[in-house]
């Protein structure tokens, strides 16, 4: 398995990477290539490859006066979900942020996803929020960070 970072704009490996997307959150709130674009280009993007597959991919957006980033999103292919390549890409990209000098990571997380709130919590992130109401009427998220110095 490859870990990789994302430093540049192809059209056709991005269209692969939003059908990822798409797969993993069944069309509601994955990327599209305008986000991609703009995240790889000032933010980063780190993804998991086998044999020329993408199997994970996560990306970060900076805070600005902090150094500090905010984890946009994280997806796997399903048919590699529980295998823990999740938590690879997650603790290769910290340790990859950390070595950048980032100090934190915060993220947010669907109350319900209990799922991701495990595995979050086995990373070492805290639940410092609840935000209610965050993306409209009775779309709740949690607010979670880890500090990575």
């Amino acid at each position: 398995m490859e870990f990789k970072e994302l430093n540049k704009v192809d059209l056709p490996f991005l269209k692969k990477i939003v059908e990822l997307e798409d797969e993993a959150f069944e069309g509601q709130g994955g990327v599209d290539l305008w986000i991609l674009k703009a995240l790889i280009r000032y933010g980063k993007v780190f993804i998991l490859e086998e044999a020329g597959e993408i199997v994970s991919i996560v990306e970060y957006m900076q805070c600005f006066e902090k150094k500090e980033v905010f984890l946009y999103g994280i997806c796997t292919r399903k048919k590699y979900r529980s295998q823990g390549n999740a938590k690879k890409i997650m603790n290769l990209s910290e340790n990859y942020l950390k070595k950048e000098g980032y100090k934190a990571i915060s993220l947010t997380v669907d109350p319900e996803n209990a799922i991701g709130i495990k595995m979050y919590k086995e990373l070492g992130y805290d639940q410092v929020e609840f935000q209610e109401n965050e993306y409209g009427p009775g779309v709740h998220r949690y607010l979670m960070k880890k500090v990575i110095i």
